[in-house]
């Protein structure tokens, strides 16, 4: 399927705008996305989910910021929900629904770009304090 219809895809989209992408796509297409939504997207949360855990406890040595990917993970599920709704009722159009849905998209993407932030302040933190020991060591050995 084009990422361009994909609604998950998107930052934030109104309800125009999501009709107009559904409307290109044939019936099969919209099944082909509704089953893409359970057996790839569904899954794929908890994978993306654990790894990210991973990560922020690694870099940050803490468990602080396990709530972010799990906040990630509630949002792209509840997104998810709303669109397998919209697409199950296509051709009918409901507003409400998909400006809810895409409320939960925008929050999904801003937690993603603060997840991203956190990554890098972390990896550049860990290079500092690389760099900072192999410094205080030369100075050890002088």
């Amino acid at each position: 399927m084009p990422k361009e219809y994909a609604l998950d895809l998107k930052f934030a989209y109104t309800a125009e705008e999501a009709y107009l992408a559904l409307g290109h796509l044939d019936q099969a297409q919209r099944e082909y996305y509704r089953i893409g939504v359970w057996a790839l997207d569904m899954p794929y949360m908890v994978i993306y989910t654990l790894f990210f855990i991973g990560v922020l406890n690694t870099l940050w040595n803490s468990r602080r910021f396990v709530g972010l990917p799990v906040g990630i993970l509630v949002m792209d599920f509840f997104e998810n929900i709303l669109i397998l709704k919209i697409l199950k009722i296509y051709p009918r159009q409901d507003e409400l629904l998909v400006m809810t849905a895409s409320c939960f998209s925008t929050v999904k993407w801003l937690l993603v770009g603060f997840l991203l932030i956190l990554i890098v302040a972390g990896i550049l933190s860990w290079i500092n304090q690389r760099g900072y020991s192999h410094s205080k060591s030369s100075e050890v050995r002088l």
